[in-house]
């Protein structure tokens, strides 16, 4: 999960053939916790779930370009924002999850 650069569009984030094997192993595991814990609901819950799998490896990228390639100060204001978006995208995803859980309760 190598980060590329395009010099006509900046960083080159995702390419859904590379990440495959990632997101599903990450929609697996929040799936597993969550029949676990019972109340899954494919209906409601894979949408959120994609969201925190996506949102995730986008993040991990992020700090991998951070890591290998030096960057100038936009960049890594830029980078590091997006950052703190995904990380917030996240949080938002698990408390909705979270909340949908709650609400299906009897």
């Amino acid at each position: 999960m190598t980060p590329k650069y395009d010099p006509e569009g900046g960083i080159r984030i995702a390419t859904s053939d590379e990440d495959q094997p990632e997101l599903e192993r990450l929609r697996k595991g929040i799936v597993k916790l969550l029949k676990k814990f019972g109340g899954y609901e494919p209906a409601l819950d894979d949408v959120v779930i994609d969201e925190i799998a996506s949102s995730t490896i986008y993040y991990k990228k992020a700090e991998q370009y951070l890591d290998t390639t030096p960057a100038t100060e936009h960049t890594y204001a830029s980078i590091t924002d997006s950052k703190v978006k995904l990380q917030k995208t996240i949080q938002t995803a698990l408390r909705e999850l979270a909340l949908s859980r709650r609400d299906r309760r009897p």
